[in-house]
């Protein structure tokens, strides 16, 4: 995709006109490339956007008095978020053309051969073939050799500093021995597969915001303000071109890539060298097959001419190189038919709808289930028992429903009724203001019951090894048991008693029970199963308040207050503590002997208001260095700003000490650092 900053369009014309419907269609591209690279929230799928762009394209080729500089077709990325601090790249960022069968890829060659003023019918091109890796665009620069940015492509002039949100991605060199002048190296951050499927289990989980694909996710977090907030999101990258490299002496991209590889930075394992159109799509064949086990997302393949010599001769279109073209994958969409919806209902008590598919193979894997998230999303795709529907798997992981077929629908077909009540318990259901899902309020709702269990024991919360699905079933039937307080009540001859069980189960059952009640308290915060409240939010509650009675006691506005919270789970998480049946289940809880304290000392005041940025190698682990000053009251951030009140800078700090200079921080070395601890009494 493509976007142009906004520009004016030719003048009115009149209603139904050729260049009406070109008005029409420019402002429509406009509008998906502003909410893909300005917004980070696509609209429509890429497929669907490059079908857009081709019908603007080929309207502009058969009149192009219309077109102005503004128009997408003639502009690359999207423009420099105002949240982030401009550069220029020393050399533009384009972006690529592309190509969808074998036809137009001999069309493309054809047209390269004509710009090398050869004959267009020439079969000698070497070419290197890469994967088309659906993320963000990054662009490093380093003068002498030292890192001196990292931005995203923006416009492909001026990009987004991002630099220490890029340096949360392994493998990036902040120094390259032996160089002079200028080099900017450029690549693709992406989310993972497995990442992005992990994310979206996390936020399914705590209802919220899910994201739409993995490019989705990676463009996301590069723009987080805090690179902490990046680092979780555990991005990637794969590197693969250059662009002003003085010093750099490689003569194809084959040796670009190789020059890469040696310097540290990460690198296909994809690409390959080749020579001839037909080795080109044997190449794109083959990667088409092997699709479904990237680690990552990708939309198609490159080919770029190998010569280095000969990409500089064929030059450059206003927005794309000559030398190079996407071949973009097929994407693999099937009909498939809506044969039922169950529901389901989790620890929290949301009505979680499921879609049950006929079978079909997408992607090397059998689809027959799909999420449907919530009544809304339900409703907005019109579905229907026994429509036919198309669908694919989002980030080539999670199969989702794309749209209704309604042409094939059956006559007596009718929407699909959302459940008034529990379909478990039939207790009737809720659904609060501004939340998409649907409750059971219910607390004695045997499936939420289940589940609060299974979460209660598993190994992100109170790791109790032993207790699986099986025995909870067990425990429920049989009465043992009602909530995880009387977990600690069963004794070894009821445990053996039951199927499948013995003495020696039964005894290993207790030990970790018992092992359980020394557990940290950020994993009994998390084992509750609170809304809004993961290993993450866990974790910071418990380091904020260090005690559960102080949690118990704290108010939405001290809940807001810790860094990573806002006013939704501080709400969330202030209802679910002043519940009564909350209330009830952590008095037993204590009675039993859980009454855990954060591993760290409770936060005190000392240095209440101090914000701390750590760099370079320490003599200390840097977590252990950052509990110690946030068990003090003070803020540790991940990146230098001006409201920043110390640095701490160990050996072979980078950047970030030249930004407290330049910024004027005070820079503490550990010496500094354990003097000012002294002075605070610490």
């Amino acid at each position: 995709m493509s976007q142009p900053a906004p520009g004016p369009l030719p003048s009115d014309p009149p209603t139904g006109t050729p260049q009406a419907q070109y008005q029409a269609l420019r402002a429509e591209v406009e509008r998906h490339a502003r909410a893909y690279y300005e917004q980070d929230a696509p609209e429509i799928p890429d497929d669907v956007y490059d079908r857009l762009v081709r019908e603007l394209r080929a309207l502009e080729e058969a009149h192009p008095e219309w077109v102005g500089e503004s128009t997408p077709t003639q502009r690359v990325g999207g423009a420099p978020s105002a949240a982030f601090l401009p550069v220029n790249h020393p050399t533009s960022m384009t972006s690529l053309d592309n190509v969808f069968d074998d036809a137009e890829l001999a069309e493309w060659q054809e047209k390269l051969a004509r710009a090398l003023n050869l004959d267009p019918a020439y079969d000698g091109f070497t070419y290197t073939g890469e994967l088309k890796i659906d993320g963000l665009s990054v662009n490093l620069y380093y003068l002498d050799g030292v890192l001196q940015w990292a931005a995203t492509r923006g416009n492909g002039t001026t990009g987004e500093i991002v630099t220490e949100q890029v340096l949360t991605v392994p493998g990036i060199p902040r120094e390259l021995a032996g160089l002079a002048g200028e080099l900017e190296v450029r690549g693709e951050v992406y989310l993972s597969r497995a990442d992005f499927a992990a994310f979206n289990a996390r936020a399914e989980e705590l209802g919220t915001p899910l994201l739409k694909n993995p490019r989705n996710g990676a463009a996301g977090a590069l723009r987080q303000k805090d690179p902490e907030v990046t680092r979780t999101r555990n991005l990637k990258a794969i590197f693969y071109a250059l662009g002003k490299r003085d010093g750099v002496k490689v003569r194809t991209q084959a040796e670009v890539l190789s020059w890469l590889s040696a310097q540290g930075f990460p690198t296909s394992r994809y690409s390959e060298t080749f020579t001839g159109l037909e080795a080109a799509r044997d190449y794109h064949r083959r990667m088409t097959g092997q699709r479904a086990s990237f680690e990552f997302d990708a939309d198609g393949t490159v080919l770029k001419l190998g010569p280095l010599a000969l990409q500089a001769e064929a030059g450059f279109t206003s927005r794309a190189p000559r030398w190079a073209i996407a071949y973009k994958f097929p994407v693999e969409e099937v009909e498939t038919v809506l044969e039922s919806i169950t529901v389901n209902v989790g620890r929290t008590g949301k009505l979680a709808p499921l879609a049950h598919l006929s079978p079909r193979l997408i992607e090397g894997s059998t689809v027959s289930k799909a999420t449907l998230h919530n009544e809304d999303y339900i409703r907005d795709l019109d579905l229907r028992l026994g429509d036919t529907v198309v669908v694919r798997k989002s980030g080539g992981v999670i199969p989702q429903i794309m749209r209704v077929v309604p042409e094939k629908r059956p006559p007596d077909a009718v929407p699909y009724v959302f459940p008034t009540h529990c379909p478990e318990c039939a207790h009737e259901a809720v659904r609060a203001e501004g939340d998409a899902n649907t409750y059971c309020p219910n607390p004695a709702c045997p499936a939420q019951q289940f589940e609060r269990l299974r979460y209660f024991v598993s190994r992100g919360a109170m790791d109790v090894r032993g207790i699986g699905e099986k025995l909870i079933e067990q425990l429920l039937t049989t009465g043992l048991v009602r909530d995880a307080a009387d977990l600690y009540t069963l004794e070894a001859g009821q445990l053996a008693a039951l199927e499948r069980s013995g003495e020696k189960k039964a005894a290993n059952i207790l030990a970790q029970l018992e092992a359980s009640k020394t557990r940290p308290l950020w994993r009994l915060i998390n084992a509750l199963g609170m809304n809004h409240v993961g290993e993450r939010n866990a974790q910071a509650l418990a380091r904020a308040f260090g005690t559960l009675d102080a949690l118990l006691a704290a108010t939405p506005e001290s809940i807001e207050a810790v860094p990573g919270m806002g006013g939704t789970i501080a709400q969330s998480v202030v209802a679910a503590l002043t519940d009564a049946n909350m209330r009830d289940l952590l008095r037993r809880l204590r009675e039993h002997g859980l009454n855990p304290v954060e591993d760290a000392a409770p936060r005190g005041d000392a240095l209440a208001g101090l914000s701390f940025v750590l760099t370079g190698s320490l003599s200390r682990p840097r977590d252990e260095i950052k509990a110690q000053l946030e068990g003090a009251g003070a803020r540790v951030t991940g990146s230098v700003t001006k409201k920043t009140s110390y640095l701490v800078a160990g050996e072979e700090a980078g950047s970030k000490l030249d930004r407290a200079r330049e910024l004027g921080i005070p820079v503490l070395d550990e010496a500094g650092l354990g003097a000012l601890l002294e002075e605070r009494g610490l």
